[in-house]
């Protein structure tokens, strides 16, 4: 099968090989993936019996990971005003991998529920001590939950912001 999906693909500006995928099935964005297609379909059908096959805790690890990877990807997209994801709706996402309540997290870290339930809903900012928790529990980066907090609020300034600063403009003033 694929054989029948790449090629070689001669660079001319480098010696060496590149693979260029036909079909396009791996989502390399060379061509649209046809989620109808025998291929696509038997991909599906074999991610599908390769999760069966996990164990519970190989499916949470995965979720994690998952999660985890759309956090890095949140961080490094080009995202809108209107399209902001606040550091809570992963938080909520990884309770439900886990198997866990707000609740329960709340109390494990000593974190009132009600400033846990402001931060899913983004009413409240992460710290780094609840950063540097969420990293130990989920095996997160703190970072990447700063990243996230300080990326929206970046976002947010820039939307709001009036004023227009230059180089120019500082030397003409200071001259």
């Amino acid at each position: 099968m694929k054989d029948n999906l790449t090629k070689p693909v001669r660079d001319n500006k480098m010696s060496n090989q590149n693979t260029t995928n036909i079909g396009g099935i791996n989502g390399l964005g060379e061509s649209l993936i046809n989620t109808n297609s025998l291929e696509f379909r038997a991909l599906k059908n074999m991610i599908h019996e390769s999760f069966q096959s996990q164990s519970e805790e190989e499916r949470i690890a995965n979720s994690l990971l998952s999660i985890r990877f759309q956090m890095e990807t949140y961080i490094n997209a080009s995202i809108a005003l209107e399209d902001l994801i606040v550091p809570g709706f992963f938080v909520e996402k990884l309770l439900e991998a886990v198997h866990v309540t707000k609740k329960q997290l709340a109390a494990y870290v000593h974190y009132e529920y009600t400033n846990l339930i402001a931060l899913i809903k983004g009413r409240r900012k992460i710290n780094s001590d609840l950063a540097i928790k969420l990293g130990q529990i989920f095996g997160i980066d703190p970072v990447i939950w700063l990243h996230i907090e300080s990326k929206n609020e970046l976002i947010q300034a820039l939307s709001s912001s009036k004023q227009t600063l230059s180089l120019q403009g500082l030397l003409n003033k200071a001259s």
